[in-house]
């Protein structure tokens, strides 16, 4: 409630009549200086004298409202500071929240392609065996099993060619999005070269081996960097 009443005084600080009158003269000043023509050295040098008239009531307004302003800076200074006690455990609350789940979604991520790689493994054997199941029964004269095996043979080949389209994809909840992306676990700058793909990155610059990082997808591999794959969360409200 302190803090409250603080910040009212601030907001009742102009002196209204004051204010009302330096407003008066400045519109008179305003006034003068339009009607002021210089067409020879009379008038010219009371438009110099003028000017200097101006900058003496410019000054004054300034004078008028400078305390004000610090008082209002002081004001902003103190409300930001309090927002902040509150808005920084919440931020990183939120960051916490999201480093579990982008290491949860990492590992499904890591299973996921686990599981589509047996898929593929899988795929070409029994693409395989259908291939050779196919020839035997071609070779006995059964038409019919020939034509299973090739079409069983031919969906195998399918899923081995894109068997992630086989797997389920991860449940997310509304309004929660994933992005791949990558996290510099560890640099040693004796180690790093000057150049990668015709990219320099020393002295060593963190940010454009990231950018490295990211347009290869993760492939790129430079001396002395460590980095991991990641998961970044968003979530709308």
């Amino acid at each position: 409630m302190e803090s409250t009443e603080k910040v009212t005084a601030v907001m009742n600080i102009p002196a209204a009549d004051e204010e009302r009158k330096l407003s008066t003269q400045v519109s008179d000043i305003e006034f003068r200086a339009e009607s002021i023509v210089v067409n020879d050295d009379k008038s010219y040098a009371q438009a110099a004298d003028f000017i200097k008239e101006v900058k003496k009531m410019l000054k004054s307004v300034k004078e008028f409202f400078k305390p004000m302003k610090d008082q209002a800076h002081k004001a902003h200074a103190e409300i930001c500071r309090r927002e902040n006690e509150m808005t920084e455990p919440l931020a990183n609350a939120e960051k916490i929240l999201k480093q579990s789940m982008g290491n949860f979604a990492a590992i499904q991520e890591r299973k996921r392609r686990e599981e589509a790689e047996k898929a593929r493994l899988e795929a070409e054997r029994l693409a395989r065996a259908k291939l050779e199941e196919a020839i035997a029964a071609d070779e006995a004269g059964d038409d019919e099993g020939r034509e299973m095996a090739m079409i069983d043979a031919a969906y195998a080949e399918q899923i081995a060619s894109d068997p992630a389209s086989i797997m389920p994809e991860p449940v997310k909840p509304k309004g929660v999005s994933h992005k791949k992306d990558w996290q510099i676990v560890s640099i040693d700058d004796d180690k790093v070269p000057t150049d990668v793909a015709g990219i320099t990155i020393r002295p060593v610059d963190t940010a454009a081996i990231m950018r490295l990082i990211r347009s290869s997808k993760g492939k790129v591999k430079i001396d002395g960097v460590t980095y991991k794959e990641v998961v970044n969360i968003s979530v709308r409200t």
